[in-house]
């Protein structure tokens, strides 16, 4: 019987030690998501603040590996080849859940989850890559496409369990960052609730006028038949001055 109040004893100062390490961690990240440029081509940009009033929690992300899905509509795409050649120093790796076709119209792609990663240094992060908006199919009437890219999910995967120390939220959505095969208490990559400083973005991407499609038909035609008849026109007086000159060298 004294044996198992001292078990017991033991098994209670475990579990008040535990709980007095886990703590409600205040999750004041912020996420900064922009488009820059006009036209087809952008650059897509995060700037993701890490900064907290507990300095506690201040170390506890720093150095930490940041993972950042997003989802690209559609409309949208982004090529890996290019974002290697042309992303921010501090885009340490980018992983692509599908292969990416750049000449597919909209009609026929489907939307990219892209998968960002990068460290967190001074309490930020800031990266972007370059994305480029698809072909849309001509309407009735033309306009604008609009193609809506929506906030990114944050995960964090940190060194020597730091992250442990916090009570995550219950409810957290589909992990994507680790293996089918690997629960969700044994992956080390937790979703980390942020703060969206920005509006969900959008790209809007002008449309051909299918209303105008005999007017523009007939018009290459009377264009390519013209510009023919020209070369053609061109190409004949060469020909004839140059025999004219070959004749006068003969004749004299």
């Amino acid at each position: 019987m004294k044996n198992t109040n001292i078990t017991f004893g033991i098994l209670i100062s475990v579990l008040l030690s535990n709980g007095a390490v886990c703590k409600t961690c205040n999750f004041n990240i912020k996420i900064t998501q922009t488009l820059h440029n006009e036209g087809f081509h952008r650059n897509l940009s995060y700037y993701i603040d890490f900064a907290s009033d507990d300095e506690d929690e201040k170390l506890i992300y720093e150095d930490c590996v940041v993972g950042l899905e997003q989802i690209l509509p559609a409309g949208v795409y982004a090529s890996q080849d290019e974002i290697k050649d042309k992303r921010s120093k501090d885009l340490i790796d980018t992983i692509f859940q599908k292969p990416v076709n750049i000449e597919l119209p909209a009609n026929n792609a489907s939307p990219i989850r892209v998968q960002l990663f990068s460290v967190v240094k001074g309490g930020k992060i800031d990266i972007y890559i370059p994305v480029h908006a698809r072909y849309h199919r001509a309407k009735k009437g033309g306009g604008t496409v609009r193609n809506i890219i929506p906030s990114p999910v944050l995960y964090l995967m940190c060194s020597n369990k730091k992250l442990d120390l916090c009570d995550f939220p219950a409810a957290a959505s589909e992990n994507n960052l680790c293996k089918n095969d690997i629960t969700r208490e044994l992956c080390p990559w937790k979703e980390i609730p942020a703060i969206m400083v920005t509006d969900t973005l959008f790209l809007d991407v002008p449309i051909g006028n299918i209303d105008h499609f005999y007017v523009v038909a007939w018009g290459t035609t009377v264009v390519i038949v013209v510009g023919s008849l020209y070369l053609l026109k061109t190409i004949h007086r060469y020909k004839v001055d140059t025999e004219q000159k070959l004749r006068k060298k003969l004749k004299t």
